[in-house]
């Protein structure tokens, strides 16, 4: 199997999680092209969802507009299962004594859930799964060993990727129960999808070659899209994509360095950082807000708000008394509310933070 791929996205993401276990006592001041909040009131509340264990940045929880959360827990410190959450409780989705690890990472209005479930025997052999009124149905496959769904829509479709016969990967998109092959741009050989939008745009990544680099792309009506580039750089990623086919992920720059990106209109906007590297877009509403994840300082991961030009430190933006360190945010529904990781009563926890008012 091709693998320097997969590896080179792994260390990546490894980098953007570090902050999860460099853990300091106070939040770090942003500097460079953050946006300083100032000292008004603040413009989040903090919700704790609970203890939360992270995966890589492109297996996040998964937020809808009526605040419930596509995740999962840990059980008796030794299996996984995925998890519907909101601020009054949490079930646990699928058979409670399934001795493989599962994990759900979309949602969409119907509290419909798409995820994976692991066999306990081989890590490498995944299923995916999507989950409506408490009937968990397992995915068809490409030919391969595993499937990933990443991301449900309103209208069903769900995006992901499974491995096809000759051990490669290939973005996958099902609906109704089939699979699709989306392929992958001309002339390469791997190719994942993280997020459908209702209008069944699919935000991922493909190379142009095989153990090329990966580029961001779009799938629009059953055509691949090639997102494009920062000036003097080779790879780039798309996480997620709103309503308006704009989509967000990171990129590296000239230098090597990776940065949070805005894909759109043919562009690539470099979002800037907090500080350091490596900074990471993760999610963007229709309003053109984006969140995600940007160092202070080498180690220190912070979550970040951009909207309108500015980079805001979102620990900036809550109460600073609350207790809670910010260090990346992962979804931004349509009404402002963001699904955060942070650090809080000595443990690392999942949160939602609710707007105080509208903006």
């Amino acid at each position: 199997m091709k693998k320097n791929r997969d590896h080179e996205l792994s260390l990546r993401y490894q980098a953007l999680l570090a902050g999860v276990i460099l853990i300091c006592a106070t939040c770090g001041t942003s500097t460079g092209q953050a946006q300083d909040a100032g000292t008004h009131s603040p413009r989040y509340r903090v919700v704790d969802l609970g203890a939360f264990m992270a995966r890589e940045i492109d297996e996040r929880p998964g937020l809808n507009q009526k605040e419930h959360v596509a995740s999962w827990q840990v059980i008796l410190q030794t299996h996984t299962k995925a998890a519907l959450v909101d601020s009054q409780r949490s079930m646990l989705i699928g058979n409670p004594s399934q001795t493989g690890n599962s994990f759900a990472f979309g949602i969409n209005d119907k509290d419909e859930l798409a995820g994976i479930l692991e066999s306990p025997n081989d890590l490498r052999h995944t299923q995916a799964f999507y989950y409506k009124d408490g009937a968990l149905q397992i995915l068809p496959a490409l030919g391969g060993r595993f499937a990933v769904a990443k991301s449900i829509a309103n209208n069903g479709w769900i995006a992901g990727n499974a491995e096809i016969p000759d051990k490669h990967v290939h973005a996958a998109t099902w609906l109704h129960g089939a699979v699709y092959d989306l392929g992958t741009l001309p002339g390469g050989d791997f190719s994942r999808a993280f997020e459908v939008n209702d209008s069944g745009d699919i935000a991922g990544e493909s190379n142009t070659a095989p153990n090329g680099k990966t580029h961001a792309v779009l799938w629009t009506n059953g055509s691949v899209h090639d997102l494009g580039l920062l000036s003097g750089g080779s790879f780039s990623s798309a996480l997620a994509v709103n309503h308006r086919r704009q989509a967000v992920g990171f990129a590296d720059d000239a230098e090597g360095g990776s940065r949070a990106v805005l894909f759109s209109s043919g562009k690539v906007t470099d979002l800037g950082s907090l500080g350091d590297e490596p900074s990471s877009a993760l999610s963007i509403n229709d309003a053109e807000q984006i969140v995600g994840g940007s160092p202070v300082a080498e180690g220190k991961m912070r979550a970040f708000l951009w909207e309108k030009g500015h980079l805001v430190n979102l620990n900036k933006l809550v109460s600073q008394d609350s207790g809670w360190l910010l260090m990346t945010a992962y979804r931004i529904n349509t009404d402002g509310s963001i699904l955060a990781e942070g650090f809080y009563g000595g443990t690392t926890h999942l949160c939602l933070l609710i707007p105080t008012t509208k903006h």
